[in-house]
């Protein structure tokens, strides 16, 4: 029985789980019976386990409930809760849990294994359900029992009897929000009012990246210093968008910073990726402790808020969960690909130049501006105009099926992991380090396999 299942945020694209029916001898209506309990079994990371929650809950049901009806609730819950791990996404609000099931009803009408929109509503019953029964508990062992029992306002409502236009609709705003945080494109049917039978269509998967030729075309094409620096930085270190937007100018440091942070002098400069509001790397201090947070300073200096909650969406970015494998809440790039990292070091002076002329200093922290436009320019970049700048960087160099696929800059993450693995002979633990999503077990592991890495940078520069 597994008492502490899973951290609540973190990817596990590995995550499986199976319900069975295993023989059990329990009191029903009054008298001794031999009947079977449907147990979940999950796999991840080569442990299996039996979350205690769900364990709790199947012997709390058979008391009342029909066992092929308690066994269709716990494979419910199972796919459930396979969705939500396999998605990286947080859980630690009410809202985040929110988006994570109606993307997964969401899901369920959509293809290549798509159900009626009748099994969908039986499924949101069941996951209410189970939600009742957590609320009901003193005390909830796993992360993923205890975000479902949290106060969310979704479960008190019920879903319509028959699909309406304004239902397909919020689904459809819910899956748009579950994919933008996981920066993938929503592809939806254009007319919502055939809901006789609803059919979303499935949001394509980013497979296609640039070679490396066309990289380094589309980077050195590009006649912008900040966009050519940013698509450097991008390509060479795998950050997703996001985490690049989120960058202040203090993670931007010369490469002899990188022993402050247990990096290794390369003799490129040494980029953070900071956790957006709770890091204490805000370049003011090298301590670990009783120094302000990044939340702090843009509060108190700035009058801002972090921009995982700004109030226009457009100016909204996400934070995945992301390995942060320093004390301040940070964690930092590799550059995998040397020549973009010179590239990127030889364009710094004319950035920071740029942030000199329009004041940036007295506006805001963020290191990636507005570059161009008037109006907004010196402003924290944004994640549509990257996304445009992008665009039009690919169809500059005719790379089409960039675009087409949906990677709107996702591709350069892919891009990263496949040089690092390619070219570099890194293995598929260490391009997940390097890609900052690595399931690091202990401290040993992690800097035996950090050790691996800067070798085989060092060898492959």
């Amino acid at each position: 029985m597994d008492e502490n299942l899973n951290d609540d945020s973190q990817r596990a694209p590995d995550a499986t789980a199976i319900v069975i029916d295993i023989p059990v001898r329990l009191k029903r209506f009054g008298e001794m019976m031999d009947v079977p309990l449907p147990i979940l079994v999950v796999l991840e990371q080569g442990q299996v386990s039996v979350p205690s929650d769900t364990y709790r809950f199947a012997l709390n049901r058979a008391v009342v409930e029909r066992f092929e009806a308690l066994h269709r609730i716990l494979v419910t819950i199972r796919s459930l809760y396979v969705f939500w791990r396999s998605s990286g996404l947080s859980i630690r609000t009410d809202e985040e849990v929110d988006v994570v099931i109606w993307s997964y009803l969401g899901s369920r009408l959509s293809g290549p294994e798509s159900v009626g929109y009748e099994t969908v509503r039986i499924e949101f019953c069941d996951i209410r359900t189970y939600v009742r029964f957590c609320r009901k508990q003193d005390l909830l062992d796993s992360p993923f029992a205890r975000a479902l029992g949290t106060g969310s306002r979704l479960f008190d409502t019920r879903m319509p009897v028959r699909p309406t236009a304004a239902f397909l609709q919020h689904l459809e705003i819910q899956r748009e929000r579950f994919l933008e945080l996981q920066e993938l494109e929503a592809v939806f049917p254009i007319d919502l009012r055939k809901i006789a039978t609803p059919s979303i269509k499935k949001a394509k998967q980013i497979i296609r990246f640039p070679t490396e030729n066309q990289m380094d075309d589309l980077i050195f094409s590009e006649p912008n210093p900040i966009y050519r620096a940013i698509y450097c930085l991008l390509a060479a270190t795998g950050a997703r968008l996001s985490e690049a937007l989120h960058m202040w100018r203090c993670d931007v440091l010369p490469p002899s910073y990188a022993g402050r942070f247990s990096g290794s002098n390369d003799g490129n400069p040494f980029v953070i990726y900071a956790h957006p509001e709770a890091s204490t790397w805000t370049g003011k201090s090298f301590d670990t402790r009783g120094v302000r947070s990044r939340k702090e300073i843009l509060e108190f200096e700035y009058s801002a808020t972090s921009r995982l909650w700004t109030v226009s969406k457009k100016e909204r970015l996400g934070w995945k969960g992301m390995l942060l494998s320093d004390p301040r809440g940070l964690s930092w790039g590799f550059w995998v690909v040397d020549r973009y990292a010179k590239e990127f070091a030889r364009l710094l002076p004319s950035i920071h130049a740029l942030h000199e002329e329009l004041g940036t200093d007295e506006k805001h922290p963020y290191f990636w501006i507005n570059p161009s436009n008037l109006t907004y320019r010196g402003n924290p970049m944004r994640r549509q105009m990257l996304r445009r700048a992008i665009g039009s960087a690919c169809a500059r160099i005719g790379l089409e099926p960039f675009i087409d696929e949906g990677g709107h800059g996702h591709g350069f993450r892919h891009f990263t992991g496949w040089y690092a693995e390619a070219k570099l002979g890194m293995s598929p633990s260490e391009k997940q380090l390097v890609l900052r999503h690595g399931d690091v077990q202990s401290q040993e592991d992690y800097g035996r396999r950090l050790a691996d890495i800067y070798s085989k940078l060092a060898s492959g520069a």
